[in-house]
């Protein structure tokens, strides 16, 4: 439970400093002023266009049935955060096969390949990959080249 509190008030302290793409409430805004604006709708960095060296990437994970619900917590948790508050990350969806769910695809983006870099030595990221290493049956990291670039997707957390 104190970690979880850590994170959530981590999180909030970064949020509160970070650009978000709404310019007309300023960083330092008040507590009320920051829950209104949560309730109005997501919370997320200002995100950099996607570079020439951008990467899209499918990541396709099978997790052994007795650690899926465990698994979910910290992907739900390392996907939120990255999407939050890295710049660099433009996309993190997650989906699971409707009928084998322990088979999960996730479809990444990273502005550039110092974006995916910096993603992989966050502190958000490790605390998911060494929680999860025994997790996790087998693994895919499957990059991809988009039929049309100009059709980026950019993830947000609502």
């Amino acid at each position: 439970m104190n970690n979880l509190l850590y994170t959530i008030c981590a999180l909030f302290v970064f949020l509160s400093s970070c650009n978000t793409a709404d310019k007309d409430n300023p960083p330092h805004q008040n507590t009320t002023a920051m829950e209104k604006k949560k309730s109005e709708g997501p919370l997320v960095c200002a995100k950099q266009p996607m570079a020439a060296d951008g990467i899209v990437r499918l990541s396709k994970i099978e997790v052994y049935p007795q650690h899926l619900d465990e698994y979910m917590k910290y992907a739900i948790e390392v996907g939120e955060i990255s999407l939050r508050t890295e710049p660099g990350v433009l996309t993190m969806y997650a989906v699971a096969e409707k009928e084998n769910p322990c088979r999960i695809t996730i479809l990444e983006t990273y502005v550039s390949s110092e974006a995916y870099k910096e993603h992989i030595i966050s502190e958000h990221f490790l605390k998911y990959k060494r929680g999860t290493l025994h997790m996790v049956k087998s693994l895919v990291l499957s990059d991809q080249t988009p039929l049309n670039p100009a059709s980026q997707l950019k993830n947000f957390i609502q």
